[in-house]
């Protein structure tokens, strides 16, 4: 097999680039890291991940039938942006810059980064284009980029399918055809969504770990309530609304999937009424039922048929964006990575946390909270064009708390 990425888009691909014409797409996450090396270094490192992953070398381009396709193009330089700042620069600024400044699909690369160097540490932002990956492709190549600026040897990927042809599903055939297939210009109208983080100590992350398990739930499912429960209260506005909160799932372990710069997630809606006599913890019970089913392959076929739908079959780019902005149209999404799958020393590196995914995942109101456990300790950041300020803090306030009630008491959480 050639290393070489051209083909069509999935279907979920192709709906995140048709998603991306009227409303940005990008997402970011951030490492904080202990040590620094010279800029040179990591520019060579970036160089050798960009080698590893094909669709690091990829534009999006319209072939005759009018079908999006990942082309790949000789020469393709991945931007590094290097900022030298204090040891208490708040780098989330940077993801908020990198988050308003719009990827060219059709001249690629569809990757950026940003090196936040400190007195004694370093901050490695990864800035992508959703159409060709996801939060956990950002993961493994910060993992790949950490490894290379730390002398190691890089294997080389084949070019990854898309989920569509991983199921065996057929490619995008258009049987109707447009009089006039519509000139798509990426609406550029300035965005400045906002950023913030917290980290949880390990002993927080721990007692929230090992009540969830006793509650039959699950850490998401935990933070998901307290999300629900902060939004509410903080947010009059929300008090009464049925809540929408998505969760994206990975697919890569029901597709099987190596570990690929790709788009490998489906997500899953799960609606909430304003129930103020449910406990907590029935709050994240209920959360973690939603999601039932979802990490299989039927869920996944299922999924991509959905959307399959609506963008294959036709090349009519105005019916499909007429029918894609009625989506997504949630009030918070928690998009949780779970934890960091491999070590954190780098010889004269330590990753100390990861920190995202950070996206404008909706119209611009949701609060978007990314989650992923590092060392023991669970991060989140939210990134929203109006966030609830202190919504993190609160978060895990409410979280401490469940986990100092009584198990065996049904104590009362209301949304007030």
């Amino acid at each position: 097999m050639k290393r070489t990425q051209n083909r069509t888009l999935g279907a979920f691909e192709k709906t995140f680039w048709l998603l991306d014409q009227i409303d940005s797409k990008d997402f970011c996450l951030a490492a904080d890291i202990s040590g620094i090396l010279p800029a040179e270094e990591w520019r060579k490192a970036i160089d050798m991940a960009q080698q590893r992953h094909p669709n690091l070398s990829v534009r999006v381009v319209l072939d005759e039938l009018a079908r999006p396709t990942l082309q790949h193009a000789e020469n393709l330089h991945i931007p590094l942006r290097v900022v030298h700042a204090e040891q208490n620069y708040r780098w989330e600024q940077e993801v908020e810059k990198e988050l308003s400044a719009r990827f060219n699909t059709a001249k690629g690369p569809l990757l950026r980064v940003v090196l936040v160097q400190k007195t004694d540490s370093t901050v490695l932002i990864l800035a992508a284009n959703h159409t060709v990956a996801d939060g956990t492709s950002l993961s493994y190549l910060t993992r790949d980029i950490l490894l290379a600026v730390t002398g190691n040897e890089l294997e080389l990927l084949q070019p990854q399918v898309s989920n569509d042809q991983t199921l065996g599903l057929s490619e995008d055939m258009p049987a109707q055809t447009a009089g006039r297939v519509l000139e798509l210009k990426i609406k550029t109208d300035v965005v400045s969504p906002l950023v913030s983080s917290h980290r949880f100590s390990e002993s927080t992350t721990r007692k929230v770990l090992e009540r969830a398990r006793q509650e039959n739930t699950s850490v998401h499912g935990a933070i998901c309530a307290a999300v629900l429960i902060a939004s509410r209260k903080m947010r009059p506005e929300w008090d009464q609304t049925r809540m929408e909160l998505v969760s994206p799932i990975c697919t890569r372990g029901a597709l099987n999937l190596d570990d690929n710069f790709g788009l490998n997630i489906t997500t899953q809606s799960v609606f909430f009424e304003n129930q103020p006599y449910l406990s907590f913890w029935d709050l994240a019970r209920l959360a973690k039922v939603g999601l039932t089913g979802t990490s299989s392959v039927e869920y996944t076929t299922g999924y991509l048929s959905f959307f399959r739908d609506i963008v294959f079959g036709h090349n009519d780019m105005q019916q499909m964006l007429d029918a894609l902005k009625q989506a997504f149209n949630h009030h918070i999404m928690v998009t949780n990575l779970v934890r960091v799958k491999y070590k954190t020393d780098f010889g004269p590196l330590k990753l100390e946390a990861v920190y995202g995914p950070m996206v404008r995942s909706g119209k611009g109101i949701e609060q978007t909270i990314g989650a992923l456990t590092t060392n023991g300790s669970l991060c989140l950041t939210n990134t929203s064009d109006t966030p609830i300020p202190g919504l993190l803090a609160e978060i895990e306030q409410i979280l401490e708390k469940a986990c100092r009630e009584d198990a065996a008491a049904k104590t009362e959480c209301s949304f007030r």
